[in-house]
């Protein structure tokens, strides 16, 4: 279920979006920021991977494999979701 969030914005932030709006073809500003959520979100998992990959590579004895960790982050945050949007 979608929710509505209102921002402020500088002039020249909204002029940014505006202008990657017109420019990359968005349907609206809320596209724009959709994307660049999105965006942030993948940046932010593979810094996860890649120091899960790190841990892997150290040998240390019982460490779980990456994706069994990934599934793990993401049902928890799946789970804090819910609960958030239940309170």
């Amino acid at each position: 279920m979608a929710a509505t969030l209102n921002i402020s914005l500088a002039p020249s932030q909204l002029a940014w979006v505006k202008g990657r709006q017109e420019e990359e073809g968005f349907a609206s500003a809320s596209d724009v920021v959709r994307d660049l959520i999105r965006r942030q979100q993948e940046k932010e998992r593979a810094a996860l991977r890649a120091e899960f990959e790190c841990l892997k590579g150290d040998g240390a004895a019982g460490s779980e494999p990456v994706d069994e960790i990934m599934r793990v982050v993401r049902r928890v945050k799946k789970e804090r979701r819910a609960a958030l949007r239940r309170s």
